[in-house]
């Protein structure tokens, strides 16, 4: 399905704003920092034993997803998943089922989760990816993703999660379930 550029472009701004001023206010509250060795995969500042073993676990989780397994294997059972200018959830099972159930349900194919960029500062990893998949209907799903995790034990116990809410909207308005 072609997109006017407008629509894209005016997506991009509103995802950027919304991904920056969350990544502002935590960088501010000094829960995470970007530098530059991080991204290439050296190690900044913080607890580097910590960093490594959060970064090791989610590139896992990662992986096992773009193989056709669960990404939320990784989740704590009682995770606080927030969608930012969404909903929170309370629970992984509570998550699943109304979070992202109504995405995953309308896709025929797994969803590929690209990695673009990640950041890790002691318990907290900061993963902006790309989603892609194909809808039940056979158009294209897409997604831009920017995750901030806070884990405890190779778990994600919170989650502040930005995304194209637009994106999803017009999956699940397209797409009926059976």
């Amino acid at each position: 399905m072609m997109k006017d550029s407008a629509t894209q472009h005016s997506r991009r701004v509103l995802l950027t704003a919304g991904v920056a001023g969350g990544l502002t206010a935590l960088a501010g509250a000094g829960a995470a920092s970007a530098a530059p060795a991080e991204r290439a995969g050296g190690r900044g500042p913080g607890k580097p034993g910590e960093e490594g073993r959060n970064r090791a676990a989610v590139l896992r989780a990662f992986a096992r997803q773009n193989a056709g397994g669960d990404i939320y294997e990784i989740l704590h059972d009682d995770v606080r998943w927030t969608i930012v200018n969404g909903r929170t959830y309370t629970s992984k099972a509570e998550f699943l089922a109304e979070g992202s159930a109504p995405i995953l349900d309308r896709l025929a194919s797994i969803l590929r989760m690209t990695i673009k960029d990640m950041w890790t500062d002691g318990d907290t990893v900061i993963i902006r990816f790309e989603g892609d998949a194909t809808a039940t209907d056979g158009a294209d799903y897409h997604n831009e993703y920017c995750w901030i995790w806070q884990m405890r034990g190779g778990k994600v116990v919170r989650c502040h999660a930005f995304l194209d809410m637009i994106a999803v909207r017009e999956l699940i308005e397209r797409v009926e379930l059976p």
